[in-house]
């Protein structure tokens, strides 16, 4: 039932806010109304997280704590910031003046949302909930976009006993660190190279997904 509702919102959203033309006010309703929510919903396992992955999104790479999921319009790059999680470091919201850019506070979770205009295409980034998604996506198709990834990191639970393991196991990976993966000079970003081509990754990988429950660590090799 739960999981009939939050379909029956994302449709909703995406009629309310019509086809093309995008406002603040729109990316305002289209984010307050699912990072709003309890989400509760998951069913795709890792190590350390699990999250909701909708029926029209597909995983098609892993490594670690990064993931390149692919809709039939656009492809996202998810990474998590396990590292801030288990710090609990705060965010940080830098104004960068782009087409949309700004702060994200709901439920006490923080973060924040840029989109920057290029052509044709927008290049979107949203971090909330300790994970960032960045994402290239056609005009036409921004509202669609947003409510995935927002559904996407509102869904993301962590698993503390894991978490604390790893970073203790890697502690000395994270000497130096200021406790969030996000504020490196040189963070994973290099998935994503929008600036001269908005290339996708289109290397799929076969998922066998059985009762709407999916464990990655078992199906991918």
């Amino acid at each position: 039932m739960k999981k009939l509702l939050i379909t029956l919102l994302i449709v909703c959203l995406i009629f309310m806010t019509g086809c093309s033309d995008i406002s603040q006010r729109n990316v305002n309703d289209i984010m307050g109304s699912i990072l709003f929510l309890d989400n509760n919903l998951n069913n795709t396992y890792m190590e350390g997280y699990s999250f909701y992955l909708p029926h029209d999104v597909k995983l098609i790479d892993k490594s670690d704590f990064n993931l390149i999921l692919e809709d039939s319009d656009s492809v996202y790059y998810l990474y998590l910031d396990i590292v801030g999680y288990h710090y609990k470091t705060k965010n940080t919201f830098v104004n960068t003046n782009d087409y949309i850019s700004q702060k994200i506070d709901y439920n006490g979770k923080e973060g924040y949302i840029n989109v920057k205009e290029n052509n044709d295409k927008y290049y979107v980034i949203i971090e909330y909930n300790y994970a960032k998604i960045e994402s290239v996506v056609k005009k036409d198709n921004l509202k669609k976009s947003l409510i995935t990834i927002c559904s996407l990191l509102s869904s993301i639970k962590y698993n503390d006993t894991v978490i604390d393991g790893f970073i203790g196991d890697a502690s000395y990976k994270f000497q130096e660190e200021k406790f969030s993966i996000f504020k490196k000079e040189n963070n994973n970003d290099n998935f994503l190279k929008y600036e001269d081509e908005f290339g996708t990754y289109k290397d799929d990988i076969v998922i066998s997904n059985n009762d709407d429950v999916i464990d990655i660590d078992e199906v991918i090799e």
